[in-house]
């Protein structure tokens, strides 16, 4: 069972009234063009960078975080290094937590030479520095765990369920966000991890 977070109250939608206005623009731009630029407009497609987020096919949001001895941790350094990222939000007292821990050592093990990092953030709930340090020297975890003081980050990436995991490929991009890993884990990585190739995304 997934341990449950707080989380804050969603946007409330847009009223259906904001649709007059853009059709009243479509036909006020009508009447204003001359002939034939409404179809050179309509073919012209603009392309868009991924925007930033939290979810599978978005630009994982940046962050800079410390770990537990104070070295910082910048995700977009890590990217321009070329470096695949998997971020797993997690606490001590979180037992789906804990049983990711041997799975995620191995990954570390096997395909950190190969260009995987993993960074375990700690949830600053119910926890302490000192008490995420001795936890991690008793379970020899061997990739970096950051403190996320105050949850910014945490509430940035929408997390509201631990673990909660995302795998950020070279580029950047979120491949996969779940509260469990993949199945094909160490397949997936591998994808990932081949350069020049893109694994399809994926959530769950």
């Amino acid at each position: 069972m997934r341990r449950s977070i707080p989380s804050s109250d969603f946007a409330a939608p847009r009223p259906a009234r904001r649709r007059v206005g853009g059709v009243f623009v479509a036909l006020l731009l009508a009447t204003l063009l001359p002939a034939g630029a409404g179809t050179a407009l309509a073919q012209k497609k603009p392309t868009l960078e991924n925007l930033r987020g939290h979810r599978v096919g978005d630009r994982a949001f940046d962050f800079k975080l410390p770990d537990l001895e104070g070295q910082v941790h910048h995700l977009s350094d890590l990217v321009a290094q070329g470096k695949v990222v998997h971020v797993v939000f997690w606490a001590t007292w979180c037992v789906p937590c804990i049983e990711e821990i041997p799975r995620l050592r191995e990954a570390y093990t096997g395909f950190h030479q190969d260009g995987l990092e993993i960074l375990g953030i700690a949830v600053d709930l119910n926890e302490t520095r000192d008490g995420a340090r001795a936890f991690a020297a008793d379970y020899k975890i061997n990739y970096p765990i950051l403190w996320d003081a105050g949850g910014a980050t945490m509430s940035r990436y929408g997390v509201s369920f631990i673990p909660q995991n995302f795998l950020i490929d070279r580029d950047g991009v979120i491949r996969f966000a779940g509260t469990s890993l993949p199945n094909d884990y160490a397949a997936l990585l591998r994808k990932l991890l081949q350069k020049g190739e893109t694994a399809p995304a994926s959530a769950r």
